[in-house]
């Protein structure tokens, strides 16, 4: 799940609600998923989550971008 946004409404909260709704699915951690795609060291989150990736403008020197890994059970 991505979006070009740093809202929690269009993201963690988005994500929070879709796996309470759907079981079957689970949000698996980015930095292993990064590691294994780039082999690098992931970037830190704004924010400090461990399962999301939240880039800002003021952080990353990026856009905004949430980034979050879905995996079925």
């Amino acid at each position: 799940y991505i979006t070009c946004s740093v809202l929690p409404e269009e993201n963690a909260d988005q994500m929070e609600s879709f796996v309470a709704r759907h079981a079957e699915f689970k949000i698996i951690p980015y930095k292993e998923q990064w590691r294994a795609a780039i082999d690098a060291n992931p970037p830190v989150p704004a924010g400090g989550a461990d399962t999301a990736l939240l880039l800002t403008p003021a952080q990353h020197a990026t856009d905004g971008f949430y980034i979050a890994i879905l995996n079925r059970k």
